[in-house]
This record gives C-alpha cells, sequence and structure tokens, in this order.
C-alpha cells in the first residue's frame, strides 16, 4: 500500500506534479503513483531526486568539473553583455554586488548554463569561480556591474553563485536554514538538500529577521564539494 505524507506531497510536486485544490487519486485520467526511491530519499536524508530537476537547477545538465578556484582575476567593469573567460575576463575568484535589478548567468566550456542568479534588493551578492572557457551573461537595464577579486572566508551567510568548499569554506556537517543547497560533489555526484522550513531570499534581506534554528535540517559538505546556488545560503557548523 502506498502511503502519502506531507513530505511525499512535496517530494511529487517538486518532481514535476502540479495538482490544483485537494491531490485526487488521478491526474489527467491516469492513476497516480508515487516514486517510492524519491520518497525514501526525501524523508530519509532531506535529498531531492535529482533526475528530471533539469530545468530547476541549471548545473545537472554540465559535466563541467570544478577546479575550486581560490583567488586570482583581475578587477573589471562588465557592461550587459557576454563575455568569455580567459579573453575577455581572467579566470579567478569574483565578487558581483548591485542591488540594481538585473542577471548574472554562467556557462560552462561546451556552453550548458551552470548558473542564472538575480541580483536585486533582495539578493544583492555573487560569488562566482570563473574557470578558463567559461562564458558570461549580464542582463541588466540598469548599467554596469564590477568583478572584483574575492578571497573572503564565509562560516555562516553565503552569497549566491559557485563556492567550493575546503578554502573559503570548511567541510563539515552543518546545519541548512535556508531552503536548498545544490552541491556537486567532488566525484561528480550531484546532489540537492531541501529545506520546506527554511528562510528564502525575501525573509533574508531584513534587517531584524530572527532565524528559527529548529526548521534546519543536516547536510554534508566534504572538501572539494562544489555549491551552485542561485540564491543565498545560511549555514550553522556543528
Amino acid at each position: 500500500m502506498i502511503r502519502f505524507s506531507v513530505l511525499s506531497l512535496f517530494v511529487l510536486l517538486l518532481m514535476g506534479c502540479s495538482f490544483n485544490g485537494i491531490m485526487s487519486e488521478s491526474y489527467d485520467g491516469k492513476k497516480i503513483t508515487a516514486d517510492e526511491e524519491a520518497v525514501e530519499l526525501y524523508e530519509e536524508e532531506n535529498l531531492l531526486k535529482t533526475e528530471g530537476l533539469e530545468s530547476r537547477y541549471a548545473f545537472l545538465n554540465s559535466d563541467t568539473v570544478f577546479e575550486g578556484l581560490r583567488d586570482g582575476g583581475t578587477e573589471i567593469t562588465l557592461s550587459p553583455g557576454h563575455y568569455v573567460i580567459g579573453e575577455d575576463v581572467e579566470p579567478g575568484r569574483y565578487s558581483a554586488a548591485t542591488e540594481e535589478a538585473s542577471a548574472i548567468v554562467v556557462y560552462d566550456e561546451n556552453g550548458d548554463r551552470l548558473l542564472e542568479t538575480a541580483l536585486n534588493y533582495f539578493n544583492t551578492n555573487a560569488v562566482l569561480e570563473l574557470q578558463e572557457g567559461y562564458r558570461v551573461e549580464y542582463v541588466t537595464r540598469r548599467g554596469p556591474i564590477d568583478l572584483i577579486p574575492s578571497e573572503e572566508k564565509y562560516d555562516s551567510m553565503i552569497p549566491a553563485g559557485i563556492h567550493t568548499v575546503g578554502e573559503h569554506l570548511e567541510a563539515g556537517t552543518y546545519s541548512l536554514l535556508t531552503k536548498e543547497l545544490p552541491v556537486r560533489r567532488l566525484n561528480s555526484e550531484d546532489e540537492v538538500y531541501m529545506n520546506p522550513g527554511g528562510m528564502g531570499s525575501v525573509s533574508l534581506s531584513s534587517t531584524d529577521v530572527e532565524i528559527d534554528t529548529e526548521l534546519s535540517i543536516k547536510v554534508e559538505l566534504h572538501e572539494g564539494d562544489t555549491i551552485v546556488s542561485e540564491h543565498p545560503v545560511v549555514l550553522e557548523k556543528d
């Protein structure tokens, strides 16, 4: 007998099914069956089954091997347009910040989209590890943005972007306080942690936000893992 729970329904929704109102026993004339593997993965490890989520998490489409860039790069101002890393922009780890409505899209060496993050009042900063052959697209109607080489380390509030665990973020067990944590493991396995009770970008932008540590899930980050997140992430190390 198939058992549906709130968590199971949540997983099914994320896996591509959509429902209006109360969940019925059939959808479009076809009986609904749960993906038992996805349900078990979520209920036991707070992980989503990544198959079928490629449109939601762009990095799942890419075969790139993250090099874990720790520094390097030269400050540069980007106007709206496309830039090739190694030709227009030096490879390196950069910070980009603005409150103006804009977006930064990062493509890998094969032209596959890795990351697309919107910068605005609710998400003002992104940190990008830009490797040789990558391409960056900057989209806005509000003027240029500066890419500034960054060696900053993080232990709690992590900006949107690409972050390799080790140099700028310690490996270990963490409590995830925001909604999701997409990770490419060192062995190239992709995982997405999901915390339905976590905070979103709008909540994080508030100056008087109160963080409820009870609404967290445990996540494991290992040396060489790479976080690829379009939203800021809040972690608390055990």
